[in-house]
């Protein structure tokens, strides 16, 4: 595989550079200009369908599989995932916000406990969605009222550390590879001689 000249290098951390400082500006520009009312909105909605999508598969291999207890249980929390994914792309109201978050954070739970001698295999694959529902319970208005300012302040920090990151880690990067010598490569150089 051939090495990519130290132009070429640079060029890419260039690019690289631009793009991260890209990502940075949007966050800032969106924490700025976009309510935060706006942004959960969205957000709920676009969390509504990733919810239904996520429980259909569970939904169909419950019903195939419905002589199964554990099938049942699989059941009743894709059957109630979807129904909540519904009613939160229909009304984001409080009270969708609260039950779907509940949702999020009771179900992966008990099926933590349920686990039991696989608990902290089940903790890994759980702990997204527990997480999920605390962030959704806090932002989405339910518990602090000033939960859409902190949202907009969040995604405008985030935003100017990822352009300072982006702009640092870069320099660097550019640095060392303009002043790291070309490594020679250890294999031997033929040379034609012409013999006359």
């Amino acid at each position: 595989m051939e090495k990519l000249s130290k132009n070429n290098r640079i060029a890419n951390r260039v690019i690289s550079m631009i793009i991260g400082i890209l990502v940075g500006v949007v966050l800032v520009v969106i924490g700025s200009v976009i309510k935060a009312e706006t942004l959960v909105w969205l957000a709920l909605v676009i969390w509504g369908v990733i919810i239904i999508i996520g429980n259909v598969p569970g939904l169909i291999y419950s019903i195939a599989n419905i002589k199964s207890k554990g099938a049942v249980f699989d059941l009743i929390i894709s059957v109630i995932g979807v129904l909540l994914g519904v009613g939160l792309i229909i009304s984001q109201n409080q009270v969708i916000t609260v039950i779907l978050a509940a949702y999020m954070i009771v179900f992966p739970v008990i099926r933590i406990v349920l686990a039991k001698a696989n608990w902290a295999e089940q903790l890994k694959r759980e702990l997204l969605r527990i997480i999920l529902g605390v962030v959704l319970l806090i932002f989405g208005g339910t518990l602090l009222g000033v939960g859409y300012t902190i949202l907009n302040l969040i995604l405008k920090v985030i935003g100017w550390v990822v352009i300072g990151i982006t702009v640092v880690l870069g320099i660097v990067e550019i640095i060392l590879i303009a002043t790291k010598k070309e490594e020679k490569s250890d294999e031997p150089i033929y040379v034609e001689h012409n013999e006359n």
